[in-house]
C-alpha cells in the first residue's frame, strides 16, 4: 500500500514539472517557496474564528501591471552585483517582497505583452467598492419615459420600437399620338394622361399579428376627335381600398380577414351620348370575408395565397336606379348580396431584373350561381430616378352583369396600358 502511495505522488510531482518547464512564472514561484511564504503570512484574529489573508500577495493574483518601484529597485539589485536579495539578516516581509519583486519582473521578461497597464494608469483608475447595488425596476416602454441619465455620466437615447411602415408612390404619365388626315393607314391622333398614386400602411409586431392597408387612386383622360360632345373622357378611373388584418397560426399560415372596396370618381360616357353609364357609387363593390392565408418563400420569390371557402360576403350598390340592370340588379333596387367562396393568388412586388418591378394578383370569387374573376399585372421600369415606363395588363369575367355582354368576347373583358412619366417613390 506504501509503494502504490509512493508511486502516486511522484507521478503528481513529475506532473507539476513538466508543466513548470513550459511556464516560467510557475518555475519562479515553487523555486522561492511561494507556497510556503503564504502559509506563514495567514494571521488569525483573536476576535474572530475566520482567517483574513494578507493583501500583500494581491499583485500576484492580479492582472499584471508594470510597477515603477519592481524596476527601480531591479536595476539597483544589478549595480549591486544583487548581494542582499537573499540575504538571511532580511526581515520576513522584505524576503517576501524581494521573491515578489522577482516574480513580476520575471513576467516583465518572458511576458511583456500580458501586462495591461502601468502602475500611473493604475492609480489614476477609480476605485471599485465592494458592494455594488443596482436597483432594476421593471419598465414597460410603450407608456413609460425612460430618464436621460441611467447609470452616472452615460447618457442613454431609448428609442420605442416602430411597428407600422408607410410607404407610397405617386406618378404622372403622358402620351400624345399625332395622324395627318391622309395618314395611309387612317386612325386618328389623340392625347393620354394618367395619374397615379399608391398609398400603404402596414403593421407588423414581428410575433403573430399583421396588418395591411392598401389605397390605389388612378384617374386617366383621353382626346378622342370621334367623340365630338366631349373634349376628353375618362379611360382609366379606379378608388380601391384594400385591407387585411391577420393572425399568425403557424409558420407561413395566418388567420386573415379581408376587406376590400371600390369605385370611381368621375361619370364615363359612351361616344357621342349625353348618358353616362358609370359614376361615383354606380356601381360601388364590396366585399368581406375570413379565411386562411399561406405564405411560401422561395429565395427571392414570394406568393400569397388566401382561401375563404363559404365564408366571403359579396355586396354591390348602384347609386342610379336606372343604371341598376346593367350591373346585374333587378329594376327598381340598388344593391344585391350574396355569400360564397373567395381564392386570391397574389405576387407581391419583385424586381425581375435590376431596373423591373413586377406585381400580379388574381381573384376569384363564386356563389355557384355566377362566378367573378379578375386578373391585374403590372411592369414598373425605372430608366432613371424620376422617370419610369409601365405596362399593367387586365382580364375580367363576370356573368352576373348582363349589361355587359360583348358578341366577340362574351363576358370577357381587357384592357391594356403602356405610358412613360414621372414616378416618385418614399
Amino acid at each position: 500500500m506504501k509503494t502504490k502511495l509512493l508511486i502516486f505522488l511522484f507521478f503528481i510531482l513529475a506532473s507539476f514539472r513538466i508543466a513548470a518547464q513550459h511556464k516560467p512564472d510557475l518555475v519562479k514561484y515553487y523555486s522561492a517557496g511561494i507556497d510556503s511564504l503564504v502559509a506563514q503570512s495567514r494571521v488569525v484574529n483573536e476576535d474572530y474564528e475566520e482567517e483574513k489573508t494578507n493583501p500583500a500577495y494581491a499583485r500576484l493574483f492580479a492582472s499584471p501591471v508594470l510597477y515603477s518601484d519592481v524596476l527601480e529597485k531591479a536595476f539597483a539589485a544589478d549595480a549591486r552585483n544583487r548581494d542582499a536579495s537573499g540575504s538571511e539578516s532580511l526581515e520576513f516581509d522584505s524576503k517576501r517582497k524581494a521573491v515578489i519583486d522577482g516574480m513580476m519582473m520575471n513576467i516583465y521578461r518572458n511576458s511583456p505583452r500580458s501586462v495591461v497597464m502601468t502602475e500611473n494608469e493604475l492609480r489614476s483608475a477609480k476605485p471599485v467598492s465592494n458592494e455594488t447595488k443596482i436597483n432594476a425596476p421593471v419598465i414597460k416602454i410603450e407608456n413609460t419615459i425612460m430618464p436621460h441619465d441611467v447609470a452616472g455620466d452615460m447618457k442613454t437615447n431609448v428609442v420605442r420600437p416602430s411597428y407600422w411602415k408607410f410607404k407610397g408612390k405617386v406618378a404622372l404619365r403622358f402620351s400624345q399620338n399625332y395622324i395627318s388626315g391622309n395618314w395611309y393607314q387612317g386612325g386618328e391622333s389623340n392625347k393620354t394622361m394618367l395619374g397615379e398614386v399608391d398609398l400603404d400602411l402596414n403593421y407588423d409586431d414581428k410575433n403573430r399579428i399583421t396588418m395591411t392597408n392598401h389605397i390605389d387612386v388612378d384617374l386617366g383622360f383621353a382626346t378622342s376627335k370621334a367623340d365630338t360632345l366631349h373634349s376628353f373622357k375618362t379611360n382609366t378611373d379606379r378608388l380601391k381600398l384594400e385591407s387585411t388584418l391577420g393572425y399568425r397560426l403557424v409558420k407561413n399560415v395566418d388567420l386573415t380577414a379581408r376587406l376590400k372596396m371600390e369605385t370611381q370618381m368621375l361619370p364615363n360616357y359612351p361616344v357621342n351620348s349625353p348618358d353616362f353609364v358609370s359614376k361615383f357609387m354606380a356601381p360601388f363593390d364590396a366585399n368581406f370575408s375570413i379565411g386562411l392565408t399561406y405564405k411560401p418563400k422561395w429565395k427571392n420569390f414570394a406568393l400569397e395565397v388566401y382561401l375563404a371557402p363559404l365564408s366571403a360576403y359579396n355586396y354591390k350598390f348602384v347609386r342610379y336606379g336606372e343604371l341598376a340592370p346593367r350591373y346585374g340588379i333587378r329594376e327598381g333596387r340598388h344593391h344585391k348580396e350574396d355569400f360564397g367562396t373567395q381564392l386570391v393568388v397574389t405576387i407581391p412586388s419583385m424586381k425581375l431584373f435590376k431596373i423591373v418591378d413586377f406585381w400580379a394578383k388574381g381573384e376569384y370569387y363564386t356563389n355557384y350561381e355566377r362566378a367573378f374573376f379578375h386578373f391585374e399585372s403590372k411592369f414598373d421600369i425605372a430608366l432613371t430616378r424620376y422617370f419610369s415606363a409601365s405596362l399593367s395588363m387586365h382580364a375580367r369575367f363576370d356573368d352576373s352583369a348582363p349589361g355587359l355582354y360583348d358578341k366577340d368576347y362574351g363576358y370577357w373583358q381587357f384592357k391594356e396600358l403602356m405610358m412613360l412619366g414621372l414616378t416618385y417613390s418614399w
